[in-house]
């Protein structure tokens, strides 16, 4: 009697863990796939902003990346890059020149790190717009559009073209892999410089990627 009835009880704990087991496989299933849509919704925000402000390009309201523009006389208008978003949602054109083979290129919004719930590049509010004396921050998801951001070396050069069409072309000087809580490089500096903050490795988020770079032209002119 006790025999059977404990062949019976490790029986019934048998099925419960069976079920528990497959109870946080099918959770983890769903939470991958909530994960997989909200990063397909935001690559097409992004998608739909670059393509904006690239057409804003071709239509002539605005100057292409790399392009220096010129004054123009009192009274006339003048360029304006962004498309159709707002400075808030089309703030700066960011292009990694530096890894062409890539073709990595997107629009950052300007805020905090919130937006990027929907966004996958914001330029910390907080820092200098590009071109400007101190530390440009700019923080981006690596997913789905970055996966070999890594390879973005000592060296490499990043374009940011702003709203009102100049260029500006970062030199890269410095690159950290590093912990979070290692972070330490968003801090404001005295020079001209720029820093990107990403995760690593692709799909993961315990490291982040950090890279330091000088400011080197504007508009196609040698900073001294």
């Amino acid at each position: 009697m006790w025999r059977f009835r404990g062949r019976r009880l490790a029986l019934v704990a048998g099925c419960l863990l069976v079920l528990a087991g497959v109870g946080i496989t099918v959770h983890g299933l769903l939470q991958q796939a909530k994960v997989q849509q909200a990063v397909a919704a935001r690559g097409q925000n992004d998608v739909n902003a670059v393509n904006s402000w690239l057409a804003g390009s071709a239509s002539g309201s605005a100057a292409p990346v790399g392009t220096a523009t010129t004054g123009t006389a009192t009274g006339t208008a003048v360029n304006t890059c962004g498309g159709g978003g707002s400075d808030s949602d089309a703030y700066a054109l960011v292009e990694f020149t530096g890894l062409p083979q890539y073709g990595y290129v997107g629009v950052t919004v300007d805020g905090n790190w919130t937006n990027l719930d929907d966004r996958s590049m914001v330029h910390w509010s907080g820092s200098p717009a590009p071109g400007g004396k101190g530390n440009v921050i700019i923080a981006f998801h690596r997913e789905p559009d970055y996966q070999y951001i890594d390879q973005l070396a000592v060296g490499k050069t990043v374009t940011i073209q702003d709203r009102s069409c100049q260029t500006y072309v970062y030199t890269i000087t410095q690159r950290w892999d590093l912990t979070p809580g290692d972070v330490t490089q968003l801090v404001p500096t005295s020079g001209q410089e720029l820093t990107l903050i990403t995760c690593d490795p692709w799909w993961q988020d315990y490291n982040r990627l950090v890279w330091r770079a000088d400011l080197t032209s504007v508009d196609g002119v040698p900073v001294s």
